[in-house]
């Protein structure tokens, strides 16, 4: 995999395109994970957390959060994000496989867009597991690896500096076993991002249509796929 700065990374967001994106995952993610987790006292674990695009969502919807990254830059960025907006999520340097934290502490792990960059997947995902308390949810999305934009990064990452080099995407149904593998139950899942990847004004207005086109034709092949499963 090919390493990208914090600066580089959060970059994305900032870009007509990212910025979409990253509101209609969003949509799906939370969508999924509904409004119990607002319940007080919820703590959350973001893994993979990057900048901290998802913990510091969590923060601003009053949810304690907890983001983990292997990257210390990632983790030192995603920091002053959070001073910055005067949010109180907190940050640990560590590996997905090995996490450390006790067991049944968390009442939901996320994992965005992690999976992909990490080689031992399940163990990742039974870390998440362990660390949950019973009943409690964990939320894996990934870029689909049965839709047209992964193949595209694929291609683009031959040519050019991409951080996807080397990433290991995901498809719904493999999402799904995984989770059942581990011991997760009663998944639930969406996926969304029907539209072309390109940074066209045109385009991008008519995401709706693409959407709802996609989501009739091939419900299971959005560029992103979400999926949640509950720890018993």
């Amino acid at each position: 995999m090919t390493k990208s700065s914090p600066q580089e990374y959060d970059a994305w967001y900032d870009t007509p395109l990212g910025s979409l994106c990253d509101r209609l995952e969003k949509e799906a993610v939370f969508a999924l994970f509904g409004d119990r987790f607002k319940i007080c006292p919820q703590l959350v674990l973001d893994v993979g957390c990057g900048t901290g695009n998802y913990t510091l969502e969590l923060a601003r919807q009053g949810v304690k959060s907890i983001g983990i990254d292997s990257s210390f830059d990632m983790a030192a960025f995603a920091k002053r994000k959070a001073e910055k907006e005067d949010l109180k999520s907190n940050f640990v340097v560590g590996r997905a496989e090995a996490m450390p934290f006790k067991g049944n502490i968390f009442d939901g792990v996320f994992g965005i867009t992690s999976l992909c960059f990490i080689s031992n997947q399940e163990l990742a995902v039974a870390e998440m597991r362990r660390t949950l308390k019973p009943g409690g949810d964990v939320v894996l999305g990934e870029l689909n690896r049965l839709s047209y934009w992964a193949l595209l990064r694929m291609i683009k990452s031959l040519f050019k500096k991409s951080s996807y080099r080397g990433a290991r995407f995901s498809s719904l149904e493999t999402l799904k076993r995984l989770l059942q593998k581990v011991g997760f139950t009663d998944s639930k899942w969406s996926s969304c991002l029907y539209f072309p990847p390109v940074n066209s004004s045109w385009i991008l207005k008519q995401y709706r249509f693409f959407e709802r086109i996609g989501k009739i034709i091939f419900p299971k092949g959005g560029a992103f796929v979400v999926v949640i499963g509950v720890k018993l």
